[in-house]
This record gives C-alpha cells, structure tokens and sequence, in this order.
C-alpha cells in the first residue's frame, strides 16, 4: 500500500524563507519519551552495560580511526570534508547546494501530500517552482494517525496573524494543527479530538501539546477552512455530522448533527457569505446550512441526487451556483435559488469522481478525476458543457486533485500509487485555445498533447422536472437509446 489520501496547496509568499528546525528543550524531550510509554529500568540498565562494553572495545583498537588499511593498498587518509583531502581535484561536499534547497524562494509553492505505506503514515511537504521545473521533498512529519484529508490555513494559531499551517484530518477521528514552517517536528502543535491517551507524566506540558477532547466519534473525511473568518476550520465526518473549530479559542464553536443520515464526504464554505455552509453525503442529499442556525431545518436547503455524493464545490463567478460530483461518475451544476432544477448534468466518468476543481480565476475552466485513473477537462461558460482534453495517470485510483492557487492551470494529483503527480496542463493545444483569452498570465508554447475521444455530455432543459432518482435514471436511459 503506497496511498497520497490528499493534497493541499501553499500559495508563493506564504511559506518562511527560511523555515525554522524543531529544536525541543529538556522539558519537551521528557514530555515527549513519557507519552511514549513506560520504560523497563532493568532493560535500560541491561543497554547502558552493552553500550560501556563496546566503548571499552573501541578503546582498545590499536590502529588509527583516521587512517584506514587495505591490503595492497597501504593506508587511506579520511578526511572530515573534501576540501581538506589535496588528492580530490573537485572539493565540492554538495552542501551548498543542500543549503539552497533548503531555503525557500518567493516563487515557490509548498505542496502537502498525506502519505500512506503500508503502517506508516507522514505529511510530506514538497517544493514545487512551476518556471524552473522542480519538485522535490523539503521535508516529512511522521504522522502516529492514519490523515485521510488535509486543508491550509494561514490564521496563526499563537496571535491570530499570518502563518502557515495545516489541518489534518485522520482515521481515528481525530484533527490535528501542524506548523510546515517547522522542521523535524515531532508532534501536532494541537490536537481536537476525542480518543484517549496513555496517562501523562506528572510534569506540565506546553499548550501546543494539548487536546481538546471533544469532535468526532468516526474517521474525519473532509476539511473546510473558511477564508473569510480566518480562524474558523469545518470538519466532517463518517459518524454523520459537521463540527466547527474556534481556532482563536482552541475548542469546537458548533456541533450539526441533524443535517444528513450518513457519512459527510466533502464540505465547502460559500465564497461570499462566511455563515454558509454547503455539504455532500453518501445518503445521497447535498445540503446548503446557515450556521448562524444551523440545526433549524429552516435554515437547511436540501438537493437530492441518485447517487452518494463525492465532492462538493461553488462557482465563484456565480455566487448562486454549486457543483457536485456523484459515486457512479456524473456532475451536477445546480441554482441555489432553484431546489429542482439543475443548470446542467454531465456523464464525466465511468467511476467515482474524487476531484472537482472549478477554477477561481479563469471563467468556466472545469477539471475532474476519478477513480477510472482520468483527468479530465470541461469548458462550462455561460451554462454550456464542451469537453477539452484529457490525460490518464498510472495512480491507480486517483483520490484528490488540486489546482495550484497561483497558477490554475497546474495540478497536484495523487492516488493508490506512483506518488505524487504534477500536471500543467497548458502542455494541451485545445486547453490553450480554449482558455488562454481568459486568463490573466500569459501562457507558454510547449509540446502537445492529444485528447482522448470525447465523453458524452447531456443537459437538463429549463424545463426539466425535479431532481430525484427516477427522473435522473430516465434521462439517462433516453440519451442512451440515442446512442
């Protein structure tokens, strides 16, 4: 098992230059080796003696440690550096250039990826520069929970400014905070949740190794970090209900319970109004929640579908309108203000869709994945649908695709193997025609692609009765008939 469970972008600018090494003091060490478990004295005892013993051995080797002798070779002097060896010619050690990568330029993107292989799982925080063309690892977390989803967030946690921070959601039920500025840390800076622990040492620890023992009781499958009240995180989960997280008081604000009958698998705050909320549950409902009365069903709008809802997303160009992507591969646009008939439907894939990016800066710019092992790319201006291109990644399943804050046209891709996937996907004629008039950067000439054949695209007439499991089959039936 080698799984990326999500992605989550760091927009250039965002991340420290230089980030800062975890280094814990005496009273985290003790904090950190108590919560680990209790040690047997007589086994530490037993190790101290082996260690004295190999000490003695080394004490008594007669030959020098700093020269080596191999038969018929004669000593071979060891240098700590190679500068200071006068036979090497070139007396480079790669340290400046592990110098370099370590510090990050202002034209940089940090991408967080949530690993898992096979009883191991960890944050991997990667460098990405879309000019220059790198990506590589800057450095991981080890994470002790299983993350299934992961959101960026910029509300320091300590004062309330700007910082660099990420929320990760886990098996276990559990959500935890974690600076990527920090190197080398060892544990969350903050944990909600309420899975027990094994007892803590008598001495006091910081607050950043605190828990707030209150969320969910079942795996958290989706994280909504809410831009316009920054210190405000929504999480959801398979136990059916939402949680609001206070990340300037540390504990939950807001507990929905009666919103949906199972579990919640994508959450998505509204662009403009920082009190609604819109979720997509596998009962099949997409439900649109006024926070500010949120467990009054008159303050719920409700969508059903037929099938369990993967995604949600809004259009930001349409404060009215949002996107859903179903279990059996189709997509939704529907008007808020209209509870029964969808602006369009769309037969994007032959299997769950899992990624469903509507871009933010470029009018219509629609791309989907799936677990069919596709990406795919959809013109979706003024209400129309017009496929554009295509590209299959050798992932197996892809479960999270997520376009690049700063560039739209990039993404970060991951699935059941193969490791994180970066596709820019101007590499394609059709997406630089289509597209290119819309944005507002300039778009660069590179080698093309080719586009597989075109899926089937249907759309609901204005007409079109409500949205509900028979009619959804119906339609689906007479375009087939078509065919």
């Amino acid at each position: 098992m080698d799984i990326l469970s999500s992605v989550a972008w760091v927009k250039r600018g965002a991340a420290k230059a230089t980030p800062i090494k975890f280094m814990p003091d005496e009273e985290e060490l003790n904090s950190m080796i108590d919560k680990s478990g209790d040690h047997d004295d007589d086994d530490d005892e037993h190790k101290t003696k082996d260690v004295e013993m190999d000490v003695e051995k080394d004490d008594e080797d007669p030959d020098d440690e700093d020269n080596v002798i191999i038969p018929g070779v004669g000593p071979i002097g060891m240098y700590a550096s190679n500068r200071d060896d006068p036979l090497l010619e070139i007396k480079d050690d790669g340290e400046d250039s592990d110098a370099e990568d370590f510090l990050i330029r202002p034209d940089d993107n940090l991408i967080v990826a949530a690993h898992i292989e096979d009883d191991t799982s960890s944050l991997e925080v990667y460098v990405y520069n879309d000019k220059e063309g790198y990506l590589y690892v800057h450095h991981d977390i080890l994470m002790l929970n299983m993350p299934l989803c992961l959101t960026w967030f910029d509300y320091d946690i300590n004062d309330g400014n700007t910082g660099n921070y990420v929320a990760v959601g886990s098996m276990e039920g559990m959500i935890e905070l974690f600076d990527v500025d920090l190197v080398d840390q060892m544990e969350p800076l903050y944990t909600f949740g309420k899975k027990s622990k094994k007892k803590k040492s008598k001495k006091s620890s910081k607050k950043t190794n605190s828990k707030s023992g209150e969320g969910h009781d079942a795996a958290v499958l989706d994280l909504s970090w809410n831009k316009l009240v920054r210190q405000i995180i929504a999480s959801s989960s398979a136990d059916a209900t939402v949680a609001l997280w206070d990340l300037s008081q540390m504990k939950m604000a807001l507990h929905l319970d009666k919103i949906h009958e199972k579990q919640i698998q994508s959450i998505c705050w509204h662009p403009t109004e920082p009190q609604n909320l819109l979720s997509g549950s596998a009962d099949k409902t997409v439900c649109l929640v006024d926070c500010r009365d949120a467990n009054n069903k008159s303050s719920q709008h409700r969508w059903t579908f037929d099938s369990d809802i993967e995604r949600v997303t809004w259009n930001i160009f349409d404060s009215n309108q949002y996107l859903a992507s179903t279990e059996n591969g189709y997509v939704y646009a529907m008007d808020i203000r209209q509870t029964t008939v969808p602006v369009f439907s769309l037969s994007a894939h032959d299997s769950a869709v899992t990624g469903l990016c509507l871009s933010p800066t470029v009018p219509g710019f629609l791309v989907t994945a799936s677990f069919d092992e596709t990406v795919k790319i959809w013109d979706i201006e003024n209400g129309g649908v017009t496929f554009i291109a295509e590209r299959q990644f050798q992932t197996g399943q892809i479960n999270t695709c997520i376009a690049n804050p700063d560039f739209p046209f990039t993404f970060a891709i991951g699935g059941q193997s193969k490791g994180l996937q970066i596709w820019d996907c101007t590499e394609n004629a059709n997406v630089r025609s289509r597209f290119g008039t819309r944005a507002k950067f300039e778009m660069v000439e590179v080698v093309e692609e080719t586009a597989s054949a075109k899926p089937v695209v249907s759309a609901f007439p204005t007409t079109s009765p409500n949205v509900t499991s028979a009619v959804l089959k119906a339609q689906r039936k007479k375009s087939s008939k078509k065919k």
